[in-house]
């Protein structure tokens, strides 16, 4: 937070940042349209002064830890992603736009963490992979 003098009033201002250096979001990752969201939540969270974002996935429930994990994480990588229990995509997130990786994902199949993980190969996009998010109800995201 900073403060701003207000000349006209002469009374302090306080004023959020607006460039806030996280971002996280929670959608289905597992839609046919999951893809064109995904680039849409990193290009506006990006447009708005985000240096890292991180999306999860709806349907789990992903611990507050594995959450800040990914943030650091994205501190040395471009991509970073972990699976849930059953192998889905449970979280990615991104430094900067990389819709060419995400518009490869068939994400509304099983494979989608595979597929994502290969096109990442083949376009020699760095990624993180996190361990499996265990649900916590108790402190989740």
């Amino acid at each position: 937070m900073r403060v701003i003098e207000n000349t006209e009033t002469n009374k302090h201002t306080y004023l959020r940042e607006r460039a806030q250096t996280r971002a996280a979001e929670s959608i289905s990752l597992s839609d046919h349209d999951t893809g064109e969201q995904v680039m849409r939540i990193v290009r506006d969270r990006l447009d708005d002064g985000s240096q890292r974002v991180v999306i999860t996935h709806a349907a789990s429930e992903v611990p507050r830890e594995l959450v800040e994990q990914a943030f650091d994480a994205l501190r040395y990588s471009a991509i970073v992603c972990a699976p849930n229990g059953t192998g889905h995509i449970a979280l990615i997130g991104m430094t900067e736009q990389q819709d060419a990786l995400v518009a490869a994902v068939p994400w509304d199949t099983n494979d989608a963490l595979d597929m994502l993980l290969s096109a990442a190969r083949s376009q020699h996009v760095p990624v993180v992979l996190l361990p499996p998010s265990a649900s916590r109800r108790s402190d989740s995201y």
